[in-house]
């Protein structure tokens, strides 16, 4: 029975790690940068998986993985006229109000 009730808690908090959605397909009309944070806006992007208070904006910070390789990526985008798709998963950028990129598609 403990085990039991030991997987049904790990099933039950582990949906809670894990949360994140990807966003809806669009063109990144703005890009915010400042020494904090990186933000992106797109009139059409939609997706807010976790309730930030601010969907607006999606941001990554310095100290997100990748962050250097991302920053390139939304900025290629953003010159190119390319539509992107995000992988968003908690809040983030300018007091964490906005939706934390974890993965961007490029079309």
């Amino acid at each position: 029975m403990k085990k039991l009730l030991t997987a049904a808690c790990t099933l039950l908090l582990s949906a809670q790690v894990y949360a994140g959605a990807q966003t809806s397909l669009g063109e990144i009309q703005t890009i915010y940068v400042n020494n904090g944070w990186t933000m992106v806006h797109g009139g059409n992007i939609t997706g807010n998986p976790d309730g930030c208070s601010n969907p607006e904006y999606y941001a990554i910070v310095p100290s997100d993985a990748n962050y250097n390789a991302m920053h390139a990526t939304l900025l290629a985008a953003k010159f190119a006229g390319k539509k992107v798709r995000l992988w968003v998963s908690g809040c983030s950028g300018q007091n964490n109000r906005h939706p934390r990129i974890h993965s961007i598609w490029v079309y």
